[in-house]
């Protein structure tokens, strides 16, 4: 296939093929700027959102089709969290005398953790912290389930304890300091060390949203006193913009784009004096607070955020992504009810299986509107590529096309680039290469690349995907 056969395909499917931009890619290959592992991309089910309480508000955990598209995306955490995680009581019979809407029986506990085992999922779980006594958290409940675990061999990876702190309702926001909500973890570590199967259970927080602003109090304190010698993961989530409001246009704009790494340096700033060795996640993430937006969260153009934030959360250095949410709200990768996958959901899929753990440095004379971040590519996965490829992974918000040249690969490319099916970005389809992702008889279907060569490419406007160098040699991706 020739250079000019390349340039062709790729634009001939967008209507957008006037030639804006001309973009130099350079891939610094002497040395990794930053490391992940394979659970980097994890989900979410948000208990305030689908309460355990109500078995999951629709989600079949027994369905195959829930469980094949799970399991395609493993190794991943799945966490279980939220506001209503803060209500909730373990109850192994349901009889206990607990409300039915807080409660989350021995037989619920027994179908999640049987589906995270089946599909390769590591569970976090969130505890809950206002069940309080004498002004701490009381943890006889959280004991009571790690009974019940350990009885039936269940694994932990990783306990959380409480969601958003600096919103907890009345009258606990008065009485739980970022100090006290320390001790509490310290608390919950020390229970773990001396519990049977738990001594390696990881401890994960402070989960918190406010990270500036008068909130932010609560987590600072919190670093400032015991919980700082508690937390084995560093947890915050983050969000775009309330659901209300935002348009495409939301979406596409580099500035909002931006506002992550602003984040990141706020809670750099506040973690760093004391645990300047912790890993940070993004424990809980999307696009758009309070469920998502309509229409936007759930459709192609929702993918420009979620890779962009892949990427600039790799290449500053944090170590976890939660997606908000595997299944429930606007933000979903895949439908209620019907389970039909999401764009968002065959992106993360390609993520799972083309970008490896080494992050490197790009340089570009780009603007701030065509976005590159690369890495070494992934060696274990269905499309087997040797040591030493190279991954890159492009969002470009241009308004029009753009050609792009790498000099130092001037062989062959994979490309994945992924469209809308129609030219609305809020096209509910999205095609790989032109060819329109469905899920068929309860298989993922085939994604194979499309094969380029010359190391040049005509992008189209307002599209993102990626193009893998199998034969870059690159000595650190061995």
């Amino acid at each position: 296939m020739t250079v000019t056969r390349v340039l062709v395909i790729l634009c001939s499917l967008h209507v957008q093929c006037t030639v804006g931009q001309s973009v130099s890619v350079t891939v610094a290959t002497d040395k990794e700027i930053a490391t992940i592992d394979d659970h980097f991309v994890g989900v979410t089910i948000d208990s305030a959102e689908i309460p355990i309480a109500f078995n999951w508000g629709g989600l079949d955990l027994r369905s195959p089709k829930v469980r094949t598209l799970a399991k395609a995306l493993s190794p991943s955490y799945l966490r279980i969290g939220g506001t209503a995680g803060d209500f909730n009581t373990f109850d192994p019979t349901g009889h206990g005398g607990t409300s039915a809407n807080s409660t989350f029986t021995g037989a619920i506990w027994d179908n999640l953790n049987d589906f995270v085992r089946t599909v390769g999922w590591d569970l976090v779980f969130g505890l809950n912290v206002l069940k309080r006594k004498d002004g701490q958290w009381d943890p006889e409940n959280a004991k009571e389930l790690m009974s019940y675990s350990y009885a039936r061999n269940y694994k932990m990876p990783a306990f959380e304890l409480g969601n958003e702190p600096e919103y907890f309702p009345e009258p606990f926001t008065n009485t739980i300091s970022g100090a006290q909500l320390g001790r509490d973890f310290v608390h919950l570590r020390e229970i773990l060390k001396s519990t049977p199967g738990f001594e390696s259970t990881l401890v994960i927080g402070p989960d918190v949203t406010g990270i500036s602003g008068p909130r932010s109090i609560l987590f600072e304190n919190f670093f400032k006193g015991e919980g700082s010698k508690a937390v084995d993961r560093i947890t915050f989530h983050q969000y775009y913009a309330y659901e209300v409001g935002v348009t495409v246009d939301t979406c596409l704009d580099p500035k909002v784009l931006d506002s992550l790494i602003s984040d990141i340096h706020r809670v750099r700033n506040v973690t760093a004096p004391t645990n300047p060795d912790t890993a940070v996640w993004l424990g809980e993430t999307s696009s758009f607070y309070g469920g998502g937006a309509p229409d936007i969260s759930d459709r192609y153009v929702a993918g420009f955020l979620w890779l962009d934030k892949l990427g600039v959360a790799s290449r500053m250095g944090l170590k976890g992504v939660l997606r908000q949410s595997y299944y429930g709200q606007n933000y979903s990768l895949i439908e209620p009810h019907t389970f039909e996958p999401y764009p968002d959901y065959w992106l993360t899929l390609l993520y799972k299986r083309l970008v490896g753990n080494k992050v490197l440095s790009v340089q570009t004379n780009s603007t701030n509107s065509f976005r590159v971040y690369a890495h070494c590519a992934k060696q274990k996965s269905v499309y087997n590529y040797k040591p030493g490829s190279v991954v890159v992974y492009i969002v470009n918000v241009n308004i029009y096309t753009t050609v792009v040249t790498f000099p130092q690969f001037q062989k062959n490319m994979d490309l994945f680039w992924l469209r809308p099916e129609f030219i609305e970005l809020t096209s509910r389809n999205v095609t790989l290469n032109g060819k329109r992702l469905d899920y068929v008889n309860n298989t993922i279907p085939d994604m194979p690349p499309q094969k380029a060569y010359g190391g040049l490419l005509m992008l189209p406007a307002r599209t993102f995907g990626f193009a893998v160098f199998p034969d870059a040699d690159v000595d650190i991706c061995k």
